[in-house]
């Protein structure tokens, strides 16, 4: 079976190297992450920050996807950092982002394009896998890139989400220090916050949609995905993630 081609000419091919860009000149709005990727990254591997959150959505991720091979495309991929243990299952990951200071850095771990995940610049069932971690609280239009996550995968394809669980750590829930945490009225409305309205290391720079449990699986479930299974877990015993694993009938 043929590659999936990149609409504008460019093609992803397996033996693609680290590194390569192929800019969507369509995406002409700026991404929050813009001017953030250097510190992100560093965050998101700290063991006093965000490392031992990112470790445990590594793992789910791991979990849910299972050993493949071929390719699979990272959805928001970031940084890349989702990539390292992706590879290590035998996938081939491509990695798109909005973000073009994100991709400078992704680009060092894993093949990369820009686009916006609304718009993914691929042919209609042109994938088998295709994954995406903490990016539900991140796109504008989350019904969007599930429905284009939808189009883009074969009839079969797996598609795995691993995101902040938005019940335990959403916008509407504080932590507290004997590990409690209590949920705020106001779960239940969906919508964007801006970084002001959070204290938390990464939201207080880019802010976050905020999107009830039943929203984020009815969207995947409204795009016709299958449920294939749900899991919650994370580094504490209240479960700071959720990891949804879907299949396209």
């Amino acid at each position: 079976m043929p590659e999936p081609e990149i609409r504008g000419g460019s093609t992803i091919v397996p033996g693609l190297g680290a590194g390569t860009i192929v800019p969507d000149r369509s995406a002409g709005t700026l991404a929050r992450y813009d001017g953030l990727a250097g510190w992100y990254d560093e965050v998101m591997q700290d063991p006093s920050n965000r490392g031992p959150l990112a470790a445990s959505a590594y793992e789910l991720l791991s979990h849910l996807l299972g050993p493949g091979s071929g390719l699979i495309l990272d959805i928001g991929c970031g940084t890349g950092l989702a990539s390292l243990r992706v590879r290590e299952l035998g996938y081939q990951p491509v990695g798109v982002d909005l973000s073009a200071d994100q991709l400078r850095v992704a680009a060092q771990r894993l093949p990369v394009f820009q686009g916006d995940a609304a718009r993914l610049p691929l042919a209609s069932g042109s994938l088998a896998a295709a994954y995406s971690t903490f990016v539900s609280s991140d796109l504008d239009d989350f019904a969007g890139a599930v429905a284009e996550a939808f189009r883009i995968l074969r009839p079969g394809g797996r598609y795995v989400s691993v995101c902040v669980h938005p019940a335990f750590n959403g916008g509407y829930a504080e932590a507290r220090d004997d590990g409690a945490i209590i949920v705020h009225p106001g779960y239940l409305r969906a919508g964007y916050r801006s970084a002001r309205e959070f204290g938390s290391t990464i939201r207080s720079h880019v802010g976050a949609w905020h999107r009830p449990l039943a929203e984020v699986v009815n969207t995947f479930l409204g795009a016709g995905f299958q449920l294939e299974s749900l899991a919650e877990t994370g580094p504490e015993p209240v479960p700071a993630l959720l990891g949804i694993a879907v299949r396209r009938r």
